[in-house]
């Protein structure tokens, strides 16, 4: 089933699909007038909707049915200070959204490679991804702030918090996982955290855990981490 994304399908009962999703639709897939398409919000729905135009550039849709989908989410916010090379930060997003991540940070470190980000861009990648892997909720996607600011948000104290630190662990991720509190994991950049860094977090209560024996790179360790934290929660 293809899915095509609309971020507002409760607001009318006709709608007309952005320029690159009427272009997919109708030049790539054929649809034509009378054929059904899915459609998702990112929010929990989907829709299905009938062609009513098959204008390449502005294919209008007649929404005839939505369902509503509950969020499955394991409940894990990835806070990571995102790499130099923008690839490597598209296909993290790309593969710890269609594992499973409810939410993404960035932050800027000490140590960091990158003080801004394309959020733009990041955004089309996460779309893309919950299409692809057939599901129904948008991973919220924060900016970049410092590592200070981010320690400062009063929501961390609902989550359990775990900070992946090369220098100091004590248990692996998957021990370390609390079922009853949603899962916060964070994740430093190639030079990784600070000890000054590691000892803010320490004050907040984060807990250091270990990814492994092997040294990973900090995208590969966000993917990891997601496959960790759903599979243990899902068991």
């Amino acid at each position: 089933m293809q899915l095509f994304y609309f971020p507002n399908l409760l607001n009318d009962a006709i709608i007309d699909l952005p320029e690159d999703e009427s272009k997919h639709c109708i030049r790539v897939l054929r649809k034509k007038i009378g054929d059904e398409i899915y459609l998702i919000d990112g929010k929990g729905h989907q829709a299905t909707s009938k062609i009513i135009d098959d204008n390449p550039k502005k294919c209008k849709l007649q929404i005839v049915d939505i369902q509503v989908f509950e969020n499955k989410s394991v409940g894990l916010h990835i806070a990571i200070a995102p790499t130099k090379n923008f690839d490597r930060i598209d296909w993290m997003l790309e593969k710890c959204t269609e594992i499973g991540v409810t939410e993404i940070t960035f932050i800027e470190t000490e140590n960091s490679e990158r003080n801004k980000v394309n959020m733009e861009r990041c955004e089309k990648i996460l779309i893309q991804a919950i299409k692809q892997s057939k599901q129904y909720w948008l991973p919220k996607l924060n900016n970049i702030v410092t590592f200070k600011q981010f320690l400062s948000n009063d929501y961390l104290k609902n989550y359990n918090c775990l900070m992946a630190w090369c220098n100091e662990h004590t248990i692996l991720l998957n021990e370390a996982i609390d079922k009853q509190k949603p899962t916060l994991v964070l994740i430093g950049p190639e030079g990784d955290f600070t000890e000054h860094e590691a000892q803010l977090a320490l004050a907040k209560n984060f807990k250091t855990i270990s990814l492994g024996n092997n040294i990973l790179r900090t995208e590969t360790a966000a993917i990891y981490a997601t496959a960790v934290v759903n599979n243990t929660l899902q068991k």
